[in-house]
């Protein structure tokens, strides 16, 4: 049988676990990716114990871990910085890997190394599928034909938009800003800060340095545009000092990455032979931080379904052994964010934080469930 021959859209984390999952089945792909050099967009991240577990699976724990900064505690706590509940993880389930955090571009680097194969500067202008491939038009005016494409071009993936005319990103009415601050993180362990419907996050992830999350309620998108240190430091200054010192340390405007708080709804992982992957697939609210976990996961599965089946085999069960736990992550993240959104309310506020102080902070509760595997 001959070689596959595969693309990768998408020069991001899932694109480059893709190409390194393949690679270690054997299996070559190329990849485009639509700017002109490696991107870092989303500042910092957080990498839970089911992620790190997948590093491994992909070679590369240890110079991860080298890179990262270990967590111990994650806490939930008021405005005020009120303690609604902590919880260790170095405790069953949560201890079999460490948690881990680091710059996004860290993570980039670290999943580049030694590959050379991305042809930046490209994207998907057209496609036409048959029966046994896909044509392609890209932006220089080449026509090029594979039998597989792997979409794994983010959250607004225009390869998405090419091949899946029914998928769809719904809104919470959210705007998100994310950014890096120098701060001496000795003792410092994540911190998330929950007032009304907005929130804000403590996160070190190195020697004196911490990545900050925040969102704010946002129906219209009327603060998505203006200046992010200023909105920043109207919303939040009924914080605690430690949130507000965060705000005033933002160097400009430019050092902020501001989103909005988004879900994709597909229930299509593939259309033919073009299959969806990463956040182009499972994009949801950051509450589980499950984004790396989960595009590794689709690498992993992909990679070793392809090594032993046909192509259209690979993809049909590809889609079942993936959606059950796609489905559950996705659920528990928009649960956990429309948990946070009763704040805007007294007696929401009274429901949510009697419930965070009973069962623990919510992410924890979900990533318990996550590695206990009850999304079966």
């Amino acid at each position: 049988m001959n070689a596959p021959n595969i693309l990768i859209v998408g020069a991001g984390i899932a694109g480059l676990a893709t190409w390194r999952a393949l690679q270690q089945q054997g299996i070559k792909a190329q990849i485009i990716e639509k700017h002109a050099d490696w991107a870092y967009v989303g500042a910092g991240i957080c990498l839970p114990a089911n992620t790190v577990a997948a590093f491994e699976r992909l070679g590369l724990r240890k110079p991860l871990l080298e890179l990262a900064h270990q967590v111990t505690q994650i806490e939930y706590a008021l405005a005020d910085g009120t303690s609604l509940a902590r919880a260790s993880l170095q405790e069953a389930p949560l201890d079999r890997q460490p948690f881990v955090a680091l710059t996004r571009r860290d993570l980039i680097m670290l999943m580049a190394q030694g590959i050379d194969c991305v042809r930046f500067s490209t994207t998907i202008q057209s496609l036409q599928q048959d029966s046994k491939g896909i044509n392609l038009t890209l932006n220089d005016g080449k026509q090029e034909r594979y039998d597989l494409v792997i979409a794994a071009d983010g959250f607004h993936s225009a390869t998405r938009a090419l091949a899946f005319p029914r998928a769809r990103i719904d809104e919470f009415g959210m705007t998100s800003w994310r950014f890096v601050i120098e701060r001496d993180t000795r003792n410092l362990q994540p911190v998330y800060y929950l007032d009304k419907d907005d929130a804000f996050m403590l996160y070190p992830i190195g020697k004196n340095s911490v990545y900050c999350y925040a969102h704010l309620a946002d129906p219209d998108s009327a603060l998505y545009s203006q200046s992010a240190k200023a909105v920043l430091r109207k919303y939040f200054a009924h914080y605690l000092n430690s949130v507000t010192e965060a705000i005033a340390a933002i160097d400009d405007d430019h050092a902020v990455t501001v989103g909005r708080v988004e879900c994709v709804v597909t229930d299509e992982a593939n259309n033919g032979r073009v299959l969806l992957i990463g956040d182009a697939l499972h994009g949801c609210p950051p509450t589980l931080q499950q984004g790396a976990g989960q595009a590794l996961e689709d690498a992993l599965t992909l990679a070793r379904l392809l090594r032993t089946r046909s192509i259209d085999d690979g993809l049909r069960l590809f889609k079942q052994e993936r959606m059950p736990q796609i489905r559950w992550v996705i659920n528990q993240s928009n649960s956990i964010m429309k948990l946070g959104k009763l704040g805007k309310y007294w007696l929401g506020r009274a429901l949510r934080n009697k419930k965070v102080r009973k069962q623990g902070p919510a992410n924890v509760v979900g990533w318990r469930a996550l590695l206990n595997e009850q999304y079966r």
